[in-house]
């Protein structure tokens, strides 16, 4: 492993070089919250060092902004947690190109291509890991942007079942160590539930899908009843109190009865509510997880900007108020789906046909939330309209890897997909639906045969170590 990360690193050098030696550099990156974290990394290194930059946050990258960027003046272009899958169109560009990425790359170009999986480094580092390297190549100093690569790495769901502490693997676990040396980061062990800092203790219980708690997770007033049973007090002073505000023997027993609820309710694993909790040290929400959450909120409101803003410690609107609107943005799609039931379910998995019912921009989500509440048993596909007219396919599921199924699949009916093994994404040409469907039934129809899913046939399930001492040995 430590050789192909020196590799990775190497790249990165060179990439840092080309962007010593430009003035004016052109920068485009996704709109989420992995590609908005890009951003602001890059964006903070590149202010250090006196450059003239332009940012822009991308849903796709198309055609039509590959001709405008034809048509600019720029010394350099810089593609963040974007790129790798338009080789080709990228190389019409005239420009030099760094492209810093770690989507599967598809085609060629002659770029400075930053990205791990041409290392073969697959898993474990995000946009903003990638971002990350380039910034800590070009200065020591952008070490303290560290934090914000592990914010990206959340936000890119690379926390949760990648560890066996539900917490970061591989090289994000050498982010982290130097975001908790750089002081930006505070690791402890604690009960995993969104919403720690940000959410009555009542609210973070009945909205909790994982873990799940019989008869509680979706229930407000199950929460409520649970809280009173067991003597915890929702309020101090007349104030909703927050997990993060619970005094340790208050915690512990908290725990203690979320797992006999979880063991009454046959769940399997019932211990699993424990987790690695990140604390942010100078950001405006504390947990990391919920820090995530506000810049995907940012970025699918078509608010990115204000991502980047809260990222570089500006603070122009309440956060809170963002969160909020797209919460209820995600439970109004979600009662549309719930009422409507644009569901066709086979023997082996479940589709969610919202067509235009569904916003794009909510729809990871709310394949989430089906999977983990409502469709535990099959891999879920969800399939919504996009603003271009195309089809856009979030998936979830366990026991196959995703990830390689949406590639290839999409690939073979016209379109794009990638993503984890067990949360994927695709587009695809809209007249391709029923074709698309046909080639995931064939093949869960032969993964479900072989009882094994593709990781384990490709590489046994293992994981390569990293020390987890941080990327001063690589980079100083």
């Amino acid at each position: 492993m430590r050789e192909k990360v020196e590799a990775l690193v190497s790249e990165a050098k060179r990439a840092a070089e080309l962007i010593k030696g430009s003035e004016k550099i052109r920068v485009i990156s996704h709109y989420d919250a992995d590609g908005i974290a890009s951003g602001a990394i890059l964006v903070q290194a590149l202010k250090r060092l006196g450059k003239s930059f332009h940012l822009t946050f991308l849903k796709q990258l198309r055609s039509e902004w590959i001709e405008e960027l034809k048509a600019e003046e720029n010394d350099l272009i810089v593609f963040l947690d974007l790129g790798s899958g338009c080789l080709q169109a990228i190389s019409g560009l005239k420009t030099p190109v760094i492209v810093a990425d770690h989507h599967q790359p598809q085609g060629q170009a002659e770029v400075v291509h930053l990205n791990p999986v041409l290392f073969g480094i697959n898993e474990d580092l995000s946009g903003s890991g990638v971002a990350y390297l380039l910034a800590r190549a070009l200065s020591p100093e952008n070490r303290d942007l560290s934090d914000l690569a592990i914010i990206g790495a959340i936000g890119d769901s690379q926390l949760g079942s990648v560890g066996p502490d539900w917490g970061l693997l591989g090289l994000n676990r050498e982010i982290l160590k130097d975001a908790v040396d750089a002081g930006r980061i505070k690791v402890k062990k604690g009960l995993r539930f969104w919403g720690r800092t940000t959410r009555p203790i009542h609210k973070a219980l009945a909205y909790s899908i994982d873990p799940f708690i019989p008869g509680i997770s979706g229930s407000e007033s199950g929460a409520v009843q649970f809280l009173q049973d067991i003597g915890i007090p929702l309020k101090n002073d007349g104030v909703w109190r927050t997990l993060d505000s619970l005094s340790e023997a208050e915690q512990q027993k908290l725990a203690t009865e979320i797992i006999k609820e979880r063991i009454r309710g046959g769940e399997a694993n019932p211990e699993w509510i424990f987790g690695d909790v990140y604390e942010l040290l100078d950001k405006p929400i504390k947990d990391a997880n919920e820090f995530a959450t506000l810049l995907n909120a940012c970025g699918k409101q078509k608010l990115a900007w204000l991502g980047l803003c809260f990222c570089l410690g500006i603070q122009p609107e309440d956060p809170m108020s963002i969160l909020e609107s797209y919460r209820r943005e995600i439970g109004k799609a979600l009662n549309l789906i719930m009422e409507k039931r644009p569901i066709k379910e086979t023997k082996n998995a479940v589709y969610i046909l919202a067509g235009d019912l569904v916003s794009e921009h909510v729809i990871s989500n709310v394949t989430t939330i089906l999977f983990r509440s409502y469709f535990t048993q099959k891999p879920i596909f969800s399939l919504v309209k996009t603003e271009e007219g195309d089809l856009k396919v979030s998936a979830r599921g366990n026991g196959i890897n995703l990830k390689e199924v949406l590639s290839e699949i999409a690939s073979a009916v016209g379109g794009e997909g990638g993503g984890h093994e067990h949360a994927a994404g695709a587009v695809i040409p809209m007249e391709k639906q029923e074709a698309f469907i046909q080639l995931i039934e064939n093949r869960l129809q032969i993964l479900n045969g072989k009882n094994q899913n593709l990781d384990e046939v490709k590489n046994g399930g293992r994981k390569e170590k990293v020390e987890g001492k941080g990327l001063v040995r690589y980079l100083g």
